[in-house]
């Protein structure tokens, strides 16, 4: 939900509350559908199912999730975690001693259809040419009624955990027990996790419904998208000193059904089906009428997850899903409960940002704040790394997009500069289905390690290796310019002339991940005749890697008090499960043997508290920086603030012109 203490801050929220004169009416806005969760009958589990757990606010507990069908009101029972030392479980036998017993906080789960809605000639700042002729969720007028799905949403909080240790953990609905499984907390000196860029059950791109990709035997339906996530993640828990799962985004597909939406697919549709096979379940109209397992991975790492475009598009459905640490509500979207949040894991500050909302105030205010909450509680940070979904520089087919859904040109004109405010040395995201790692980036400008942090030159611009970008065809297998770790010769790839190691660098690097369960992926931008082609210019200037394999991918992140590395590995085809045939796509590590660059930048008015969903409250006097950054890329100089600002006259703009604004099935993209 919006803090709307803080109107004026997101202008859309300002425009959703205006009622504009015309004539003797008023300006008609679409309506979201409220009238009920249309081809969906909520299918019969017994006990908890879509468990996951996450870190808590200190290193000390783990936050856990799960969903039910029992009411505890109803049955006058209690939902309830209980844990214990691993040690402690043995023989498949639950303890009789030892063991912790928390009791749930229950929720009734809601879901919002349709809340997406075609607004046309609308055009974010920093476009170009014509944006796509729909808008977003937030433009749809007063609030809907969410609707019940019949589930429960159960939140219980480990506690008094020691740093570095493996727990036996079960979860209930009151009555029914889970499966026991194992957790691990993380250590306090070190951290390595493994991010994955859009899972998006439901994806599978090579169906007769979507335009098949590239890829060598792609994906058919759900249950090939289900098994090859849990082939992706039975590979990334082989690495050992894995602590815990970051999923950049878009965990699912479907924009605004909970059902079957599509004609004729019985294989699962909606994101009912589609939540159950990203966290493991084989939903029983996949599965001959039982529900089984895909993989149990998810319960056995902390999993840090957040919301895509696709994931925000039912409301509050994605929030019940997740028991985030230190949730807040600046962030959020109209419909949702999606703001952004923080944690800690090892030395590592991690902030998640919510880009459903690309309005920087709110974001801004949010890290202002993080600093200092992790400066009064004397946290011990050497890194900082920031997440968000839509990415802001990538060779992918959003680079040059500028809509409400892909609002990538603003948030590069935007987002940056507060990443120098705050500090950050590492950003990851997702989005685009295509790796990409930028050079050290400050003021939109990309840095040369090899001329003391200098603007870019000729000198390192030029690919040293390459397949031939934009089009592949001429590829030899095996051949010195073939794309690392595929064989398929529609791949893309290029590396350019730029160290794999910096020490106490300049600017920030932006990472964004290819596809993670191989779901769906997407072309180098600009290859003609494919539905990557934009009329806006493509400049990948920023850009030092870009990859497209078209196999499933991950990066392995290991960071110690004095080193970030980053590498970047394929599995070795879509169903293999062996860690030793990952091929490496790319490795880059920051060292830094001077002080950290953690302190935040001038510019804000730091708050001493945070609003989180416990209703804590926090200062309002936080300011964005009005420092400009100007963007040679796109030619746009922006500040902080520019997107709400522009974003809200150019939305009330279009709606004066007269347009209408109807309710439609947004494109999936």
């Amino acid at each position: 939900m919006i803090n709307h203490r803080k109107a004026g801050k997101i202008a859309l929220s300002v425009l959703l509350a205006a009622t504009v004169s015309m004539g003797t009416g008023s300006m008609l806005v679409a309506q979201a559908d409220t009238s009920a969760i249309s081809d969906f009958t909520l299918p019969s589990i017994t006990g908890p199912y879509n468990i996951n757990a996450c870190f808590g606010t200190d290193a000390t507990k783990l936050n856990f999730n799960w969903f039910s069908q029992s009411s505890n009101k109803t049955t006058g029972t209690t939902s309830q975690i209980q844990y214990t030392l691993a040690g402690n479980y043995t023989n498949g036998t639950w303890p009789t001693t030892g063991v912790t017993t928390v009791n749930a906080t229950q929720k009734t789960v809601t879901a919002t259809e349709n809340i997406s809605a075609n607004a046309p000639g609308f055009v974010l700042p920093g476009t170009n040419g014509s944006a796509d002729g729909y808008g977003d969720g937030v433009t749809n007028g007063t609030a809907p009624q969410n609707k019940v799905t019949g589930e429960y949403q159960n939140m219980a909080t480990a506690t008094g955990l020691a740093a570095n240790t493996k727990y036996a953990y079960r979860v209930s609905d009151g009555t029914n027990w889970s499966p026991v499984y194992t957790i691990s907390t993380a250590p306090t000196d070190s951290i390595q996790f493994a991010a994955f860029g859009d899972p998006q059950m439901g994806a599978y791109d090579n169906a007769s419904k979507t335009k098949p990709s590239n890829a060598t035997n792609g994906h058919q339906n759900i249950v090939d998208d289900g098994n090859g996530w849990a082939n992706m993640l039975n590979v990334v828990s082989q690495n050992k000193g894995l602590n815990f799962l970051l999923s950049l985004g878009d965990q699912i597909n479907d924009y605004n059904y909970l059902g079957e939406n599509v004609s004729g697919d019985t294989m699962g549709g909606g994101q009912w089906d589609q939540y159950l096979t990203y966290f493991g379940i084989k939903p029983a109209n996949n599965n001959g009428g039982t529900y089984g397992t895909y993989s149990n991975v998810i319960q056995s790492y902390p999993l840090v997850a957040f919301s895509g475009n696709h994931d925000h598009q039912m409301g509050e459905y994605y929030g019940y899903h997740y028991n985030h640490p230190n949730q807040n509500q600046l962030g959020g979207t109209q419909y949702g409960n999606d703001g952004d949040y923080w944690f800690t894991a090892g030395p590592v500050l991690f902030y998640v940002l919510n880009a459903n909302n690309y309005a920087t105030a709110d974001h801004d205010e949010f890290m202002s704040d993080v600093d200092a909450a992790v400066k009064a509680q004397g946290l011990n940070v050497k890194w900082k790394v920031a997440v968000w979904h839509q990415s802001a520089y990538s060779e992918g087919n959003h680079d040059s997009q500028n809509n409400a859904t892909d609002p990538v040109l603003t948030i590069r004109n935007t987002w940056p500069a507060m990443m120098q405010k705050y500090g950050v040395d590492a950003v990851f995201q997702g989005h685009d289905h295509y790796y990409t790692r930028t050079a050290q980036m400050l003021d939109g400008v990309a840095l040369d390690p090899n001329n003391n942090y200098a603007a870019e030159s000729a000198s390192w611009l030029t690919p040293t290796t390459s397949v031939n970008i934009p089009q592949a065809a001429t590829q030899t297998s095996g051949s010195s310019n073939a794309a690392p770790a595929t064989t398929n010769p529609n791949a893309t790839y290029a590396a350019k002339a730029y160290p794999t190691t910096v020490t106490n660098p300049k600017g920030i690097v932006y990472f964004t991940l290819d596809s993670g369960s191989g779901s769906k992926y997407y072309n180098y931008d600009g290859i003609s005749g494919t539905e990557q082609t934009t009329s806006l210019p493509t400049d990948h200037s920023f850009s030092v890697v870009g990859w497209q394999g078209y196999l499933p991918s991950y990066s392995l992140v290991t960071a110690t008090s004095t080193s970030f590395s980053v590498n970047t590995y394929a599995l070795a085809s879509t169903t293999d499960t062996n860690i030793a045939d990952q091929k490496q796509i790319d490795t880059y590590t920051i060292n830094k043997t001077s002080a950290s660059n953690t302190s935040s930048g001038t510019g804000s008015t730091v708050s001493t508290g945070s609003t989180t969903s416990t209703g804590s409250t926090t200062s309002t006097t936080s300011t964005t920086s009005t420092t400009s950054v100007s963007n040679p890329h796109t030619g746009v100089d922006a500040q902080g603030n520019l997107a709400s600002n522009v974003l809200s006259i150019g939305a009330i703009a279009a709606l004066l012109g007269g347009a209408t604004l109807v309710v439609l099935r947004k494109k999936k993209v």
